[in-house]
């Protein structure tokens, strides 16, 4: 069988936390690997010759070369590699992921993007892949886009994956599972995913267009299976359920929790996916498992402390509702991250303070909860998009603008509805809020990163607890000196 090489690009700023295994490469990697086609994957985060090695591999004739990427810095990073290969041979390149699934069209626009696979590429790539190898014609294939002969050739959509059990197992030995982590804890830690999508219906995330409104899942019995499976050749001390929404079923979620103590796994989790609302109906019961099934922390997103911005985001929570979950939850032991945002068009400064007060008092009333706190980045196929469009935001017009549109910075580098003076405030917020508690410290991987956040910490705590933001000399220190290298 011949060569399929896939490239994970550098994500920016989030690479400063550490390197998560890709979940999405070794996801469309199983079936060809399956079927015995020999796959190279190309880690930018990992492996610091990574250009050495790509071009290694471009001499063994792939089939094609598949880049992932999201929206952001990830992007330039993608198109580094892209351009890498183009200069080496005609290979098709296929893009996937987040970015070009929402722009696919814009997408195409830029010479170095030769196919775009929408949405999930599990069954479309091996479709793909054996099309290319027998030189086949790819009007056949749903869930791709593609140039022919200078113009887009549009295909029908695919349908979602009915049963994610019927999937193969990751193949995880194409990676060096040692290389990666999702939080710093003793032992190996690494990401598991159990459930895509989402049901819920916030106004300012990807997910409505991405996974329209869907939620699929592995069942719990498949699910502890290859969680099992995993654990137990990687010798895995931590896993962080990387769901949208882990707990979308709640007995199903409870069926795997329970599986883990039945079947005596000896490890800690967390995990991304808890509503508010969800949390709300949680008895006793279910928290008591929680504990006795390894839970170490849990994420939430609370979005916002004040209702106006809450109903406009049709988050359907309350604020009310964030303080009777963190009092419920006080009693138990692990981490609690309530992550908010600001800057929303329309939210006023008091607003704003009323977030962080918010996020502020929730950290008063449980010492177990930290609350970082992010600005609203308008992503494309997200329902908020055109409202803030509508508000003065100017997108970005190609593949190449939308590097630029980075989680951290996009408000510097295109219009918006912010000043400038709202802006050093949000990015003094922003920055502040991710060093004043040091609850977060287990989701830093990166030895540098620990060191610069142990000097910081109590000089953003100071910051953001007393609201002193007029003049944010660090932020934009580390801006200058350390922008330019993620």
């Amino acid at each position: 069988m011949k060569e399929i090489i896939l490239i994970q690009p550098k994500a920016g700023t989030l690479d400063l936390l550490g390197a998560r295994l890709p979940l999405g490469l070794l996801s469309i990697a199983a079936a060809p690997f399956q079927k015995g086609y020999h796959i190279t994957i190309i880690d930018q985060r990992v492996d610091m010759h990574w250009q050495q090695t790509l071009r290694s591999a471009l001499e063994k004739d792939p089939i094609c070369v598949g880049i992932t990427c999201m929206t952001g810095k990830q992007i330039l990073h993608a198109l580094e590699a892209a351009k890498i290969v183009r200069e080496k041979c005609d290979t098709p390149l296929v893009w996937g992921g987040v970015h070009t699934t929402i722009m696919p069209d814009q997408s195409l626009e830029n010479p170095y993007v030769d196919i775009v696979v929408i949405r999930e590429g599990d069954l479309i790539f091996i479709e793909l892949v054996e099309a290319l190898e027998q030189n086949m014609p790819l009007d056949g294939i749903k869930g791709i886009y593609y140039k022919q002969n200078g113009k887009v050739v549009k295909n029908p959509e695919r349908d979602f994956i009915k049963n994610l059990d019927e999937l193969p197992d990751l193949p995880y030995d194409l990676v060096d599972v040692s290389a990666y982590s999702s939080m710093d804890v003793e032992g190996r830690s690494a990401d598991f995913v159990t459930s895509r999508g989402c049901a819920f219906k916030c106004s300012f995330c990807y997910n409505i267009y991405f996974n329209k409104r869907k939620w699929r899942a592995f069942s719990a019995k498949d699910t502890v299976r290859r969680l099992k499976d995993f654990v137990e050749k990687y010798q895995i001390k931590t896993i962080y359920f990387q769901d949208d929404n882990f707990f979308s079923n709640r007995k199903r979620s409870k069926e795997i929790l329970q599986l883990i103590v039945d079947e005596k796994l000896d490890i800690k989790w967390g995990t991304l996916g808890l509503r508010v609302d969800t949390a709300m109906k949680f008895d006793d019961e279910m928290y008591e498992l929680l504990v006795a099934s390894g839970c170490m922390n849990v994420d939430i997103g609370a979005e916002s402390g004040n209702e106006r911005i809450l109903e406009l985001i049709d988050k359907n929570i309350t604020v009310e509702d964030m303080f009777k979950v963190a009092n419920k939850i006080s009693k138990y032991p692990f981490i609690l991250k309530y992550t908010f945002i600001i800057g929303f068009p329309t939210e006023t400064r008091e607003e704003l303070r009323t977030t962080i007060r918010t996020a502020l008092k929730l950290t008063e009333e449980n010492k177990n909860i930290y609350t970082p706190i992010l600005a609203y980045t308008p992503y494309p196929g997200s329902p908020m998009y055109d409202f803030a469009v509508k508000h003065g935001f100017v997108p970005p017009v190609s593949l190449e603008e939308w590097g630029y549109f980075g989680i951290d910075n996009w408000y510097y580098n295109f219009k918006s509805w912010l000043s400038s003076k709202q802006m050093r405030e949000i990015k003094s917020i922003e920055f502040t809020s991710l060093f004043s508690n040091k609850k977060i410290k287990y989701k830093i991987n990166k030895f540098t990163t620990k060191i610069l956040f142990n000097l910081y910490h109590p000089i953003a705590k100071f910051r953001f607890r007393n609201h002193f933001h007029s003049f944010p000399i660090d932020s934009m220190l580390f801006k200058k000196y350390f922008g330019h290298t993620l």
